[in-house]
């Protein structure tokens, strides 16, 4: 079996018990981002990643329960939530990007309606995606469709990466200028993992239904509330 097939069976036969990992590491980021947030109600960042990781959380939980939740109404409507949950709520890395490099209440308060007219189309897009029952290994869920239209595709996947991108900018700067790296890192193991995911997660015969990216960008995810905690512990 070639090395990369091998790690796919790898990634397959482990997604089960790391899903489940994941979902207590994002409760675990909510109690930590809610308690640095009540020990420093002024900083605003641990509130926003905190409110971010609810979402994560939701995701994580929902293709956690992939195991034994059967295909119908009740998973789809759970399984679109994700969808708008994810849309509405990664926009929140704006105004987190915003905190980080300036105290302006002018600056602040453009970002933010700029965020909240995103997070409305975020919203739109969340619902208009049209999802389908897949299965890979034991987890079953609802992924999008290819019937989606090109409008809601566009929309999903710039609200995955332009944020992304704005961290990486933002971090660079922060990094030169504050000595804090870690906004940066936040951004780029994102990104990274999100690329991983379009070339690791092929499945070899070309079958898009049973592509990894969806699990292995959720590594990136990971990493991106990490060292969003240690940014703010070190902010």
């Amino acid at each position: 079996m070639p090395e990369g097939e091998n790690m796919r069976e790898i990634l397959i036969k482990t997604m089960a018990p790391v899903l489940w990992i994941m979902t207590f590491f994002d409760a675990v980021a909510i109690w930590s981002m809610a308690k640095q947030f009540r020990d420093k109600k002024a900083d605003k960042i641990p509130l926003l990643t905190g409110i971010l990781c609810l979402g994560l959380f939701y995701d994580s939980l929902i293709l956690s329960c992939g195991v034994f939740l059967p295909y119908g109404t009740l998973f789809h409507h759970l399984s679109q939530l994700r969808y708008v949950l994810h849309c509405t709520l990664i926009p929140l890395l704006f105004p987190i990007c915003a905190y980080s490099l300036s105290e302006n209440r002018t600056v602040i308060r453009v970002v933010w309606a700029l965020s909240i007219a995103i997070m409305a189309l975020g919203l739109f897009a969340g619902f208009g995606v049209k999802i389908e029952p897949r299965t890979v290994g034991a987890i079953r869920r609802y992924a999008a469709s290819d019937t989606t239209q090109k409008l809601f595709d566009t929309l999903t996947n710039m609200l995955d990466v332009v944020p992304v991108f704005v961290m990486i900018g933002i971090g660079i700067f922060l990094w030169i200028r504050k000595k804090n790296p870690n906004m940066f890192f936040s951004g780029f193991f994102m990104l990274l993992f999100t690329l991983l995911g379009i070339f690791l997660g092929k499945d070899p015969s070309g079958d898009r239904t049973k592509s990894l990216m969806f699990y292995i960008s959720m590594f990136g995810e990971a990493f991106m509330v990490y060292f969003l905690w240690r940014f703010i512990h070190k902010k």
